[in-house]
């Protein structure tokens, strides 16, 4: 299928011979082209580019973390453990990462009335964003191929790799790490999803983004569960996305009735950071609330369902199918009795 946009490169060439050329200027042209189709074609909203190694700060503060049991039951951090800031751990011959934003704020729809309702994170109010990219970076991985020509290798991640995607998106320019463990960008603050495409291509790296927040302590104060330490950590044990969606067990009574109407997720650490409050609404229809989940999950549907294939069903193409049947339950008997509407 033909691009809108041809490459222009030369894409019968070798990779190790792209490499070579001359003094950067196929370097900086190719660099150029990927990141052109990646916010245009592809439909990402930010992209940038760094090596493949992050600082040594990033794995420290990754076997700290999970030293102290902050990953609670997500074993699969500690499996992958340090490796996460090598990309040649998941391609041996990678030269670069390039990071990949998408804005999925979309405002709060107004919560309806004469029922018992819980609240939806934004992320999942519309369908699994893990396939929203999926596609997205399929098209982009099209044209990367066709761009570095013969020997290119490529491998993408949404959120399911062993990567530290945001040390990596911090790395190649998109944002800073925030006390909220977020990365905030300069256009959609801490609205967005993350994705990365690892590669052997050569390619001009962003410089690291500086940004802080300062002696701002606004999320830290607002999380009611305590999850957030002040020194850009989380304890995801008490975090209630951690709790409604990754957690198997039931929450400790002291963090329940904190969990206030919650059903799935939490973003009451984005919605206060001031970096945020002048969000822009993503451009892209597939995430509005509108889709599947919405802002306000019906507890009563939810707790009245029979079986795993009915949820399945009911929340069919959602992010929101994660904590399975039993998980959802759990959650959406919480929320009632936290609104006072068991």
């Amino acid at each position: 299928m033909p691009h809108a946009e041809a490459c222009g490169t030369r894409s019968n060439t070798s990779t190790l011979a792209l490499q070579s050329w001359g003094i950067g200027l196929i370097k900086a042209e190719l660099t150029e082209k990927l990141k052109k189709y990646a916010l245009g074609e592809a439909g990402f909203d930010l992209v940038g580019v760094s090596g493949t190694l992050l600082p040594e700060i990033h794995a420290q503060a990754l076997e700290r973390w999970l030293a102290q049991g902050f990953a609670g039951s997500m074993d699969y951090m500690a499996r992958s453990g340090a490796r996460r800031a090598d990309a040649k751990s998941v391609l041996a011959s990678a030269v670069s990462v390039i990071s990949l934003a998408l804005n999925y704020h979309h405002p709060e729809d107004v919560r309806p009335e004469g029922k018992k309702t819980g609240k939806v994170a934004q992320y999942a109010y519309g369908r699994d964003y893990h396939k929203v990219i999926e596609a997205k970076l399929k098209k982009f991985s099209q044209y990367i191929l066709e761009c570095g020509g013969n020997g290119t290798e490529i491998k993408t991640y949404v959120d399911t790799g062993p990567l530290l995607e945001k040390a990596f998106a911090q790395a190649g320019g998109l944002g800073f790490f925030g006390k909220n463990t977020n990365i905030i960008t300069r256009n959609f603050g801490s609205w967005v999803f993350l994705a990365s495409v690892v590669t052997n291509l050569d390619l001009v790296a962003d410089e690291p983004h500086t940004g802080s927040c300062g002696s701002c302590r606004i999320c830290i104060d607002a999380c009611p569960t305590g999850a957030l330490l002040g020194n850009y950590e989380m304890d995801a044990t008490r975090c209630i996305s951690y709790l409604t969606i990754e957690a198997k067990e039931e929450p400790a009574a002291e963090i329940k009735n904190k969990m206030g109407e919650w059903v799935f997720g939490c973003d009451i650490c984005q919605t206060v950071c001031p970096y945020n409050f002048r969000a822009k609404t993503t451009r892209h229809e597939e995430l509005y609330p509108n889709k599947i989940a919405g802002s306000w999950a019906d507890l009563e549907k939810i707790e009245t369902l029979s079986d795993q294939d009915q949820f399945v069903e009911m929340f069919r193409g959602s992010a929101v199918k994660r904590p399975k049947l039993k998980g959802m339950v759990r959650n959406a008997k919480i929320a009632a009795k936290n609104a006072g509407v068991v």
